[in-house]
């Protein structure tokens, strides 16, 4: 759990209550603040959060989870709020997994688990109870996609086609790609990740893909690569892998 002023460090456009003033008034405004709010009458916490910039209008990400959610293998269950202020993205309520082995956080695919998406509308404490009862309505269809995960084996050139593949969503350029050496991507971090299952595969190239921070050679020199910073990116590659690792189930 993150506390108020930890919530208003980390994403200080959650607090606006006051739409962009380059919107006309059309546009019709939703605190973030308020969505939270709603979602704490039902028993809902703010466990992370994070903006695009500083600004008080900007994209930004809260993460929030409940104690009545089971727990999907070795994860737990969150609800995604994204929104923004200055009519650049639509307010949207999805779903995540934050493995507790690694406290690394996933992203479902929304048409894998119960997604809220519209235009900046209103939401009533009723919409969050809903929202939260559809969640645990469709946990099982995530757990079995989990499941299955963790009981699919890998080979290890099945290992170096998912890694090869999966690079292409954060690099574009050849270049970039032909400096990696695919073996410091896929060799686990953690004792519990060592079992070649799918899951671990999965788990252990997104942390690389998101966090970096290892070894990446390029003319003739060897450096760190940098973690991803971009919300939208963040987003994007969470999404992209979870889809690959279905294919090899």
């Amino acid at each position: 759990m993150i506390t108020t002023q930890e919530l208003q460090e980390l994403a200080p456009a959650v607090f606006q209550t006051e739409k962009s003033p380059k919107l006309t008034d059309r546009y019709s405004m939703v605190p973030t603040i308020e969505i939270i709010e709603s979602f704490s009458k039902s028993g809902w916490i703010v466990s992370d959060a994070n903006q695009v910039g500083f600004g008080k209008y900007g994209k930004h990400c809260v993460k929030m989870r409940n104690s009545v959610l089971p727990k999907v293998g070795d994860s737990l269950v969150e609800a995604i709020i994204t929104n923004s202020h200055d009519g650049l993205s639509k307010l949207q309520i999805g779903a995540g997994l934050f493995r507790l082995v690694c406290s690394n956080g996933l992203i479902v695919p929304q048409n894998d688990l119960i997604s809220f998406d519209q235009r900046h509308l209103k939401i009533s404490v009723s919409d969050v109870e809903e929202i939260t009862e559809n969640f645990i309505k469709s946990t099982p269809i995530i757990e079995r996609s989990v499941t299955k995960m963790m009981d699919k084996k890998m080979s290890e050139d099945e290992k170096i086609d998912f890694v090869t593949k999966a690079i292409g969503y954060r690099w574009k350029n050849v270049d970039d790609i032909s400096d990696l050496t695919l073996e410091n991507i896929i060799e686990p971090i953690r004792v519990d990740d060592f079992d070649s299952t799918l899951w671990n595969t999965f788990n252990v190239v997104q942390e690389k893909l998101i966090r970096g921070g290892f070894v990446k050679e390029q003319n003739g020199k060897s450096r760190k690569v940098k973690p991803i910073t971009s919300l939208n990116m963040d987003t994007y590659i969470n999404k992209k892998l979870w889809e690959l690792a279905e294919m090899y189930v």
